[in-house]
């Protein structure tokens, strides 16, 4: 048999493709993939390591490659109980770091004129 490569959370963590490429698979191959790419999410943010150089760039980038907006519509669809609780939590451990992005501020007034 040939040897496994070893994959470390470290190699993980610092991959710039990791959290893009598991939002991108929510939601678009299947339910499986869905809820093995939002339980690899769940364990990434979690277990976060918090540096004073780099505060919390796993969860930022989480939101800059759209996850928030995924978790939202896997709530609102059917899907497993213990996903949407991973979800859920996902949501709240994102929802602080959202004012890092610097998108359009929510509190602005749009009205049709």
């Amino acid at each position: 048999m040939a040897p496994q490569p070893k994959c470390s959370s470290v190699s993980t963590y610092k991959n710039a493709l990791t959290m893009p490429l598991l939002v991108k698979k929510m939601l678009r191959i299947s339910e499986m993939a869905t809820e093995f790419a939002v339980c690899t999410l769940w364990k990434l943010c979690k277990n976060a390591k918090r540096d004073e150089d780099d505060d919390d760039s796993v969860l930022v980038e989480a939101l800059q490659a759209g996850a928030f907006q995924k978790l939202l519509v896997l709530l609102q669809v059917g899907s497993d109980e213990t996903v949407k609780e991973k979800a859920a939590e996902l949501l709240k451990l994102l929802n602080p770091h959202i004012e890092k992005l610097g998108c359009v501020d929510s509190s602005m007034d749009f009205k049709c004129q």
